[in-house]
C-alpha cells in the first residue's frame, strides 16, 4: 500500500512537472509571437514616415552601438550566466549586485569618452554620417540597455516564462509604439526612431535597478568581482571580434558611399532579421538545457535539440525565400523593392545565427573562452579581407553574400572545437 501510495504521489509529481514546463514553454513561444507581431505592425508606418537613407543612417548607428556595447557591459553578462546554476542564490544575489555597481561606475566614465573617440573617428574618416545628437542618444541608450539582458538571464533560468514575456516583449512593444509615435505625430523622423527607443531604455533601466537591488542589504564583493574577471578578459574580446562580424558591412557600405543603395540593404536585412527574431526564443527555450547537457556530456539529449532547432531553421529560410517578394512588398507599401535581393541572402545570415547561438553557448558551458576568442580572431580577419574584396569588386551584393560566409566559417570552427573538446569521434557510439 506505502509502495502505491509513493508511486501515485511520484506520478502526480511528474505530471504537474510536465504540466509546468508545457505551460511555460508556451508562454515563451508567446514571444517571437508577440515581437514578430509588433514588427509587422510597426515596418510599414516606419518605411511611409522613414526614407530610405534615414534606414541607413539607422543601421549604421546599430553598429556603432552594438560594437561600443561590449564595452558597455564587458561580457558580464554571460558571465553570469556561466555561472548562475555553480552558485546558490544568495552568493548568485551578490555576484550580480557587485556586476551590476561596478558597471554602473564603468560607464558614468566610459560613455562621454566612447562618444569623444566616435566623433574623432567620424570627423577624419570623412564620414557624412550626422554625429549629434543621433549618436549620442544611441549611445546613452545603449549604456543603460544592458542592465536589462540580467533581468532575462534571471526569468529563463528560474523558468519565469511570464515575467521573461512581459520584460522582452515589453520593451520591444513600447520601443516600437514611442518611435511610431515621436516619428509619425511629431514628425521627427530619424531622430525620433532613436528617442523613442532611449525614452523606453530609461524605464527599463530603473525597472533592472529595482529588481537587481530588492529586498535587503546591497551587497559589493571585490573577491566575486575579480574572480569575474578571470572569465570575462578572454570572453570580452571574443565577443568584441564576434559583433564586428554583425556590424562590419555597415562600415564596409558607408564608404562605398551610396546612401540610398545602403538604406535598401538594411532594410532587407532588418526584414530578414525577422526570422532571427522569430527563431531565438525557441533557442532559449533549450538554452539551459544545451548548457546542463554539455557540462554532463549528455550526447544523445543535445544532438536532438540541434537537429530540431537546425530543421526548424532550415525551413524557416526557406519559406522566407518563397515569400520576401510579398512581404516586403507589404511591409513598405510597395517603395522598396529593391530590398528583396538583400533580404533573400541576409535571411541566411539570420540563420546562421541561431546555429552559432547553439555552439557558443556550449563553448562557454565548457569555458573554453581562450579557445573562443582565437576562433572569433580568426573568423573576423578572414570576413574583413573578405568583404572588403567582395564590396570593391561585387558592391553591396557582395558585402551580403561576406557576412554569409563569415558566419559559416564561424560554426565550423567552432564545431570542431566543441567535438574534440568533448571527445566525439565520427563513427563512435554516442552516450
Amino acid at each position: 500500500m506505502k509502495i502505491q501510495m509513493g508511486y501515485n504521489l511520484r506520478t502526480i509529481k511528474l505530471n504537474s512537472q510536465l504540466q509546468s514546463q508545457i505551460k511555460s514553454t508556451g508562454v515563451y513561444l508567446l514571444v517571437p509571437v508577440v515581437n514578430f507581431a509588433v514588427s509587422i505592425f510597426s515596418t510599414p508606418y516606419f518605411a511611409k514616415y522613414l526614407s530610405a537613407e534615414e534606414f541607413g543612417q539607422f543601421g549604421y548607428y546599430n553598429s556603432i552601438t552594438s560594437v561600443i556595447g561590449i564595452l558597455f557591459s564587458l561580457s558580464f553578462n554571460t558571465y553570469y550566466m556561466s555561472v548562475y546554476h555553480r552558485v546558490e542564490a544568495p552568493e548568485r544575489k551578490v555576484i550580480l549586485q557587485s556586476i551590476t555597481l561596478f558597471l554602473i561606475s564603468w560607464n558614468i566614465f566610459f560613455l562621454p569618452f566612447a562618444y569623444y573617440v566616435i566623433v574623432l573617428f567620424i570627423k577624419y574618416s570623412g564620414s557624412a554620417i550626422q554625429i549629434y545628437p543621433l549618436f549620442a542618444i544611441a549611445l546613452a541608450g545603449a549604456s543603460i540597455g544592458i542592465f536589462k539582458f540580467f533581468l532575462q538571464s534571471d526569468f529563463r533560468f528560474k523558468n519565469n516564462a511570464f515575467l521573461y514575456l512581459l520584460i522582452v516583449s515589453g520593451y520591444r512593444i513600447l520601443s516600437t509604439l514611442a518611435g511610431i509615435y515621436l516619428v509619425m505625430h511629431k514628425s521627427l523622423g530619424i531622430h525620433g526612431r532613436m528617442l523613442g527607443i532611449f525614452i523606453v531604455e530609461i524605464a527599463f533601466f530603473v525597472i533592472s535597478l529595482i529588481y537587481i537591488f530588492r529586498k535587503g542589504k546591497i551587497k559589493f564583493d571585490k573577491s566575486k568581482l575579480s574572480s569575474a574577471w578571470k572569465v570575462v578578459l578572454p570572453l570580452l574580446p571574443a565577443s568584441m571580434l564576434y559583433v564586428l562580424l554583425v556590424s562590419y558591412d555597415n562600415f564596409v557600405l558607408e564608404r562605398i558611399n551610396e546612401p540610398k543603395e545602403m538604406g535598401f540593404y538594411n532594410i532587407g536585412k532588418g526584414i530578414a532579421y525577422y526570422v532571427y527574431i522569430a527563431l531565438f526564443p525557441f533557442y532559449q527555450t533549450f538554452e539551459t538545457s544545451i548548457y546542463q547537457y554539455t557540462i554532463q556530456k549528455k550526447i544523445k539529449n543535445l544532438k536532438k535539440i540541434i537537429t530540431g532547432l537546425l530543421l526548424m531553421v532550415s525551413a524557416s529560410v526557406v519559406i522566407f525565400w518563397g515569400l520576401s517578394g510579398f512581404v516586403i512588398n507589404y511591409l513598405t507599401a510597395g517603395k522598396y523593392p529593391e530590398a528583396v535581393v538583400y533580404a533573400n541572402i541576409t535571411v541566411m545570415t539570420s540563420g546562421l545565427m541561431i546555429l552559432f547561438s547553439i555552439n557558443d553557448a556550449m563553448i562557454n558551458a565548457l569555458q573554453k573562452s581562450k579557445s573562443s576568442l582565437l576562433i572569433n580572431a580568426i573568423t573576423v580577419i578572414a570576413f574583413i579581407f573578405i568583404c572588403n574584396i567582395a564590396a570593391t569588386h561585387f558592391k553591396q551584393i557582395g558585402v551580403a553574400y561576406s557576412t554569409v560566409l563569415g558566419y559559416v566559417l564561424l560554426i565550423v570552427l567552432q564545431s570542431v572545437l566543441i567535438i574534440r573538446t568533448m571527445k566525439i569521434k565520427s563513427g563512435l557510439k554516442s552516450q
